[in-house]
């Protein structure tokens, strides 16, 4: 037995152990060490020599809590790791053998061994609390989807040297380190892109092991407070606003529009607000009323008569509520972004069932009065699975072109088989609302007019495809708004 422990030992230093399996291999060393020199080292005080080993098991222990993967608990408290009921089990199983071998050696061994474990063990009961972290708090305002990254401290409520192992309860939550050695304080960077319906608290589960590896306490910090902002509704706020700025009467140095629109507002023909003079302009657009009244020069701004029409189509039945703000702040961001422009803008908005509005490119303040009435429209409804993929009409198209050149029979069948395909998908489209909401706005304007699309691309995918390929023929600016599922 000597000899094999030797060879181990010897073995440890060209290939070296694992944590766990060194841990063992000094264990099982400090027990039968004694027992082996019991015969030339005065028979009883053998079992002395098994004290200098405990600091051997005690770098042991310490070595296997640092690196060891240990099970985490659910929710709060905590209880004794495998390392120490493993231990525990082995001195028992010791004791319980020198009883029945009536060898005082092993059995004063198994004693001293049990007394060192129990005295660690009772220092760590005393020095590791129930909740040793304190977390600080932080409440942070945040739009759906956007990226959030702060740092957390975290204190200890004693001066114990703890392993701590930190895993978010939300998919949607990293944190880094997510392991760490705890002195009294440390900290780490938290990550989290907030979901629609996520809680209102960033959760994170930590796991503390104590130096030794034979207690570990589970705690739940919160360390974050979440106020989640749907992106709809931070739209409609900034809607609202530009509204209140650009009402007449109101104060025009609030907003003042991008150069391009000032230019386009020079030559213009409908009234739209009023700004503060900037060189350059002419004195026959001064706004006299609200120069009087200001004491600053103040002109008039007119919407350009040749600026380029847009459309705005968009799908107002989703799936799902998350799919809902992205619609709603698609479309309102949309509006916003063509009044600020100047841009006369238009709207078609339709569902799975019916043409819903339809305006033609008009002022886009009144545009965008109408994109924050029709986010009340959009529906959550069980749409139809979709289990094919809609037709790919520039490919059917070119592959129709290609074998028209072709005389061959077979040649002449597989046309035929893709351009029933082409005309069935063609037929489904036009009587899509899609079609006839996107067609109808379209005849207001004529090309090269932008017409932007608000989809998630479900019941409406084949006729958008369809549709939108013709338009883009006719010279029409075709534009995503940028959906997650759209194309």
């Amino acid at each position: 037995m000597a000899l094999i422990l030797l060879m181990c030992f010897v073995y440890s230093f060209y290939e070296p152990l694992t944590s766990e399996l060194n841990l063992a291999l000094t264990f099982f060393a400090s027990v039968l060490a004694p027992l082996l020199l019991e015969a030339s080292a005065a028979g009883f005080y053998a079992v002395f020599l098994v004290v200098p080993a405990l600091a051997l098991l005690d770098g042991s222990l310490r070595g296997n809590a640092s690196s060891s993967i240990f099970c985490s608990l659910k929710g709060k408290g905590s209880e004794a790791t495998y390392v120490l009921k493993s231990l525990a089990a082995a001195l028992f199983l010791t004791l319980v053998a020198s009883l029945v071998l009536q060898n005082r050696t092993l059995m004063v061994t198994s004693i001293l061994l049990a007394g060192y474990l129990s005295t660690v063990f009772a220092y760590v009961i005393h020095e590791v609390s129930k909740m040793p972290l304190e977390e600080s708090k932080t409440l942070i305002r945040v739009l759906v989807g956007e990226k959030i990254e702060t740092k957390v401290t975290v204190k200890g409520k004693s001066g114990a040297r703890l392993h701590v192992f930190l895993r978010p309860q939300d998919q949607w939550v990293s944190v880094n380190p997510s392991n760490f050695t705890f002195g009294g304080i440390a900290e780490f960077d938290l990550a989290f892109t907030p979901p629609l319906a996520g809680p209102s608290k960033v959760r994170v589960q930590a796991l503390m092991v104590d130096q030794w590896g034979l207690t570990q306490t589970s705690q739940t910090l919160e360390p974050v407070d979440l106020h989640i902002i749907p992106r709809a509704r931070y739209a409609e706020w900034l809607a609202r606003k530009y509204l209140e700025e650009t009402a007449p009467g109101a104060s025009p140095t609030a907003a003042v529009p991008p150069l391009r629109a000032v230019k386009a507002a020079r030559r213009g023909v409908e009234y739209h607000g009023s700004r503060l003079y900037q060189p350059g302009d002419r004195l026959k657009e001064v706004d006299w009323k609200h120069t009087l009244k200001l004491g600053e020069l103040v002109v008039k701004e007119f919407l350009g008569a040749q600026d380029q029409p847009v459309i705005i189509g968009v799908n107002l039945a989703v799936e799902d509520v998350k799919e809902a703000d992205e619609v709603a702040y698609s479309l309102v961001m949309s509006a916003l972004t063509f009044a600020r422009e100047a841009a006369p803008t238009g709207l078609a908005a339709y569902n799975m069932i019916e043409v819903l509005a339809v305006r033609p490119p008009v002022n886009p303040r009144e545009t965008l009065k109408e994109a924050l009435r029709l986010t009340r429209d959009i529906a959550v409804i069980d749409l139809p699975r979709v289990t094919l993929e809609p037709a790919k009409v520039q490919y059917l198209r070119r592959a129709l072109g290609q074998l028209e050149q072709v005389e061959a029979e077979p040649a002449r069948k597989l046309s035929e088989v893709l351009g029933l395909e082409y005309e069935a998908a063609r037929e489904s489209a036009q009587a899509n609302p899609a079609s006839l909401a996107i067609r109808k706005a379209a005849s207001y304007a004529k090309p090269p007019a932008t017409i932007v699309t608000i989809s998630a691309m479900n019941h409406d995918a084949e006729a958008l495809t369809m549709g939108l390929e013709e338009l883009e023929r006719k010279g029409y600016n075709i534009i995503s708004a940028g959906l997650r599922n759209t194309f």
